[in-house]
């Protein structure tokens, strides 16, 4: 079975140079080493703690090979690193994440969820008045989860955080006031969820979070033991399996967010309770290995904490299981989920993914090779004033009709997001944060802007592309035909890509080696008329 504890100690020596461990420094705990170390930033971001229950599953876990189990100077650091969390708090209990002031429920949610486990594992390290203090931090933290909510858009995965938090908080503190909001938070994430099984992450479906948001949730259930959350579960993991790939990879591209990470506690922890989960986490061990899915290896600070941390969790939850087959080592079958904007065709030449919800992508993986063999995510041009448009845009309402073998959809063109900071707009906007943004309701009205500034809505353009893909036995052919308003003057060069986004996503575009694996297509020579015939091996 894949050692998840030996993968993740080889990160403990990463982990370690992103704290600040020197005693007498202002900033001795922080492990937002581009704060301390490089002081590239103007405030130190709270998710960074996130890091202390690797720490401490280290330093309460004796097991083979971890040098750092009861050693002192683990205890001293993971001492450092509490106290440095209540330094960052506000007075009204919550964290931030990305900027001075935000109050984020995400950060809220997170550290508290993973700072609470870790508290519960090393309660006795702490003398009374740093036990005193770390106890008022949780608790104002509670209140504030209980009080408060996320108002930009579902994202499923931080009100599942929000949900476990509270439920850990629950058993620290012994408030019933928490369980009963966590419960809440529970509620809303089922009554989002689609009748086809996947929650809801921005109006859509989104593999990598799913995979982050099935953990919270699993842990939630494993503390609990709710049969309604356990159905749900069941519903959401049969839905995930469609979309594991044969190379070892999940998601990308045709998911609402883009994400390719896995996470893989939930479907350990739930392994014994639903056969799929059993049959993703076996198969996706290796992949977690040879790091295949975007893993450790891949992840930028923000989200190795966590994946870390998740690991761990793996770790003790890890089974000898049996698994049934996946739907992509079946030898044929088609599976519509029209909610999601999604189609997968299995035979048994190759397992193909086709995502009319975001403007045609298509992803096709050799089953004989176990490569990714082709993958369409749409096309792309620049306009008038460096103005970048794509068919790759996410709507639920593309017009869609399916046949017995062939799929066609309708998409607009719509200009990419790809707002970044500059200068004169980070002083403008770090200036009104710390004066007027300090208001909640002010910071609740920005964080809503900036949503729909990088991640929601589409600014359409009059060009439309029409695509349908034929799925046979041993191949897949694609027919484009692209339709240019009478304003479109002059029409704009199209170029096609195999991966691209066009939203701001920090979670996506993380390396994968099956970036290396598809076969070129004529980007460069992209036509308003195109047929391609793709063949299986």
């Amino acid at each position: 079975m894949t050692d998840y504890a030996e993968i993740s100690i080889r990160q403990i020596p990463r982990l370690l140079s992103l704290m600040d461990r020197e005693v007498p420094s202002k900033t001795y705990g922080s492990f937002d080493r581009t704060f301390w170390g490089w002081k590239f930033t103007d405030f130190s971001g709270s998710r960074f703690q996130e890091g202390l229950y690797a720490l401490s599953w280290l330093y309460s876990t004796r097991l083979d090979g971890n040098e750092y189990f009861q050693n002192p100077l683990i205890k001293e650091w993971i001492e450092a690193g509490f106290s440095y969390w209540t330094t960052l708090q506000h007075r009204d209990g919550s964290f931030d994440e990305a900027y001075p002031f935000e109050r984020s429920l995400a950060a809220t949610s997170f550290t508290t969820f993973y700072l609470g486990e870790a508290f519960l594992r090393v309660d006795g390290i702490f003398d009374p008045d740093a036990r005193a203090k770390l106890l008022y931090t949780f608790q104002k933290s509670g209140a504030w989860l209980c009080k408060n909510d996320e108002h930009h858009g579902i994202l499923s995965n931080h009100l599942a955080a929000a949900a476990a938090a509270l439920l850990i908080l629950s058993k620290i503190e012994s408030n019933d006031e928490f369980l009963k909001r966590s419960k809440c938070f529970i509620h809303r994430i089922l009554s989002h969820q689609s009748d086809e099984g996947w929650y809801e992450e921005y109006g859509g479906a989104d593999f990598g979070y799913q995979t982050h948001g099935t953990f919270y949730l699993a842990r939630y259930w494993e503390i609990s033991r709710d049969d309604i959350l356990l159905t749900s579960l069941k519903k959401s993991i049969q839905f995930m399996a469609h979309f594991i790939h044969p190379n070892g990879t999940i998601g990308g591209e045709y998911g609402s967010r883009n994400t390719s990470f896995y996470f893989p506690a939930g479907f350990e922890i739930l392994a014994e309770e639903c056969p799929e989960a059993a049959s993703i986490a076996c198969f996706m061990r290796n992949s977690v290995e040879l790091q295949k899915a975007a893993g450790l290896d891949m992840m930028d600070a923000y989200n190795f904490f966590p994946l870390l941390n998740n690991y761990f969790f793996a770790h003790d939850a890890q089974k000898v299981i049996s698994p049934a087959p996946l739907p992509f080592q079946g030898d044929h079958g088609q599976y519509s989920f029209p909610k999601a904007g999604l189609l997968v065709h299995v035979t048994q030449k190759y397992y193909a993914v086709f995502a009319p919800s975001k403007g045609g992508v298509l992803k096709i993986y050799d089953k004989t090779s176990r490569t990714l063999s082709y993958s369409d995510c749409g096309y792309w041009s620049v306009c008038r004033g460096s103005v970048r448009i794509s068919s790759q845009s996410f709507s639920s309402g593309n017009e869609v009709v399916y046949g017995v073998n062939t799929v066609r959809v309708r998409t607009e063109f719509a200009k990419v997001k790809q707002k970044i900071m500059s200068p004169f707009l980070f002083i403008a906007f770090r200036g009104f944060m710390m004066t007027i943004g300090r208001q909640k309701s002010i910071a609740l009205f920005i964080k809503n802007i900036l949503v729909k500034i990088l991640v929601k809505g589409r600014d359409i353009v009059d060009i439309h592309l029409d695509r349908q893909v034929t799925f046979e036995q041993g191949k897949v052919t694609i027919e484009d035909n692209i339709v240019f308003g009478k304003g479109i003057i002059p029409r704009p060069q199209l170029f096609l890509n195999e991966k691209f986004s066009t939203i701001h996503m920090g979670s996506a575009r993380y390396f994968q080696s099956d970036e290396l694996e598809p076969e070129v297509i004529e980007k460069n020579n992209a036509k308003e008329k195109r047929k391609h015939i793709w063949v299986a091996s």
